[in-house]
């Protein structure tokens, strides 16, 4: 397992890598270099106001829809016809953006308005007519005004869209981590085409890979270092950034020490054998800008009886400092054989884009066919068109609407509320961590103990919902690997050890069915989160940190 987690972090790095090179061009002989130089000071953005003061409008419309989904699932059905306009101001130096939409769904208008404000977002409460239209219960007796959600991250954004940068700094940094690894034999460069290029096959990407491993391997403290500030920065957890980079490191000396870490040319192999086939993956760009650049890329995933897709991406463009001209197509092929229930499905995006400092427009489509092999049944066929246009406007005025507690509500608390209207009759609690409920393969059980109750509920789901590491170790222990941190439980025992100190806890693990249960509040703030319990929805609330 550990061995397939760093493997697919890697795949994506280098994927990525692939797919921000296609904004590369470069101005030195060596074409690694170039490459090296463009992620530097990644530029697909071209120079003007068009991302810093403007307004524009986009559309979005269902212009077809049928199959079995769409006469008996009620929200898919309720496509039909759907359209959605957006209209919106955008004032990025302050931090500020306002948008106002009309949809039309389900023979129903519904109107209102989005704000961003630097770290926080706002909505008028007509969205709740339209959620509720989705599924009901989520209105609220008393409506408040305005909801809101904040997020620490919206700041990077905006200094993101302020700089002209449209890769995150954190990112970028790990790109350029990936892109010292790649052997110098992947990129070319013409003087006779005036152009460079990067390409790989299968046999690259396994290079590749294990290139970006052992990179890894060497520079541990520095890639735990980037990661961290990515996972930090883009999550809003800046204050955890020193627990989690000694999670990563920890992970990866474990992995390292105790052989698990994939170090050699048959291990990436046969982790990607069956699994993941690039199949091509080639970028073309001139060396002096502006010019013409190719991107293709093919890639397999699955390849099992059960599971197997396939994804082309193609995108041709014109880039350079004044303007971004192009084309994409987005094409996937996915196919499930469930035994009696054989299904494929194919998507295609397809679109346009043009780009300056002082305007930009986009025009593009979304297809999807699913069908039902195994009965000959077309599931959904369904079509959507969108556009988008803006222009620089100097004198934009972005207004925000002023929150305060008797007019506005948290959209968290708004969660609890549809959980108070739908309320929770069964015998244990509803769990939400984060915003999202854990759903346990086993039911939790509820206990008494001399202090009260205690919920118990599957270690495994929870710890890993948590993003924490299981162990089990025969015949009674089991371990929670969290940084640099160990927790051993054993079954039926009320000690337990935190790198090795003894503690104690008033409701020992149990085994049911196949699954370690743990008292819920009990383990979830020994792993650093805080626990609240609403009696009158009954619903226990996580908020990890």
């Amino acid at each position: 397992m550990k061995r397939t987690r760093y493997i697919f972090l890697a795949l994506t790095l280098v994927l990525c890598l692939g797919v921000v090179f296609t904004a590369s061009a470069a101005g030195k002989l060596t074409a690694k270099q170039m490459m090296i130089d463009r992620l530097q000071d990644a530029d697909l953005i071209p120079i003007g106001d068009i991302n810093k003061t403007s307004s524009g409008s986009a559309s979005y419309e269902v212009k077809a829809i049928s199959g079995a989904l769409a006469t008996t699932i009620e929200p898919v059905a309720k496509l039909a016809g759907a359209d959605l306009l957006l209209d919106y101001e955008l004032d990025s130096p302050g931090n500020k953006m306002a948008m106002n939409y009309l949809l039309n769904y389900a023979d129903g208008k519904y109107s209102g308005g989005m704000f961003m404000d630097g770290s926080r977002c706002i909505f008028t409460n007509e969205i709740l007519s339209l959620l509720n239209n989705i599924q009901e219960g989520i209105m609220p007796a008393d409506p408040p005004t305005y909801l809101y959600m904040d997020n620490p991250s919206f700041v990077d954004m905006w200094e993101n869209m302020n700089n002209g940068q449209y890769l995150p700094p954190g990112l970028k940094e790990l790109m350029l981590f990936c892109a010292e690894a790649i052997p110098d034999q992947y990129f070319k460069v013409s003087l006779t085409s005036q152009r460079v290029s990067f390409a790989l096959d299968q046999k690259g990407l396994e290079d590749v890979t294990l290139a970006i491993l052992n990179k890894v391997a060497g520079e541990k403290e520095r890639f735990a270092t980037l990661v961290a500030d990515y996972i930090a920065y883009s999550g809003g957890q800046q204050e955890a950034i020193d627990m989690i980079r000694e999670e990563i490191l920890g992970s990866i000396e474990q992995s390292i020490n105790d052989g698990s870490y994939p170090n050699t040319a048959a291990d990436v192999e046969n982790i990607m054998a069956g699994m993941i086939t690039l199949k091509e993956l080639k970028y073309e760009a001139p060396i002096i800008l502006p010019g013409q650049h190719n991107f293709t890329m093919t890639l397999d995933l699955g390849g099992g009886p059960e599971f197997s897709s396939q994804f082309v991406i193609k995108s041709d463009f014109t880039s350079g400092k004044e303007v971004l001209d192009g084309t994409y197509t987005v094409d996937a092929k996915i196919n499930i054989d469930e035994g009696e229930q054989n299904q494929g499905i194919i998507v295609v995006m397809e679109g346009k884009f043009n780009q300056t400092g002082q305007s930009s427009q986009s025009n593009g489509t979304i297809e999807v066919n699913v069908q039902d092999y195994s009965t000959g049944t077309t599931m959904l066929d369904l079509l959507i068109e969108g556009h988008g246009d803006a222009v620089v406007d100097k004198n934009v005025q972005v207004d925000i609407p002023i929150i305060t507690p008797t007019n506005s509500m948290d959209l968290m608390e708004i969660a609890l509320v549809g959980n108070e209207i739908t309320a929770n009759t069964a015998a244990y609690p509803t769990v939400i961590l984060n915003g999202s409920p854990i759903i346990f393969d086993v039911e939790p059980d509820m206990i008494q103990v001399e202090n009260g109750g205690r919920l118990l509920v599957p270690l495994r789901t929870l710890a890993e919902s948590l993003g924490y590491e299981v162990e089990w170790v025969a015949p009674d222990q089991v371990n929670i690997v969290y940084g640099d941190k160990i927790m051993n439980m054993f079954v039926n025992r009320t000690v337990y050890l935190v790198d090795s100190e003894e503690r104690q806890l008033d409701a020992p693990p149990t085994i049911k069915n196949d699954r370690i249960m743990v008292p819920l509040r009990f383990v979830a703030e020994e792993l650093g989160c805080s626990v609240q319990y609403d009696g009158d929805s009954n619903t226990v609330v996580i908020y990890s940190h």
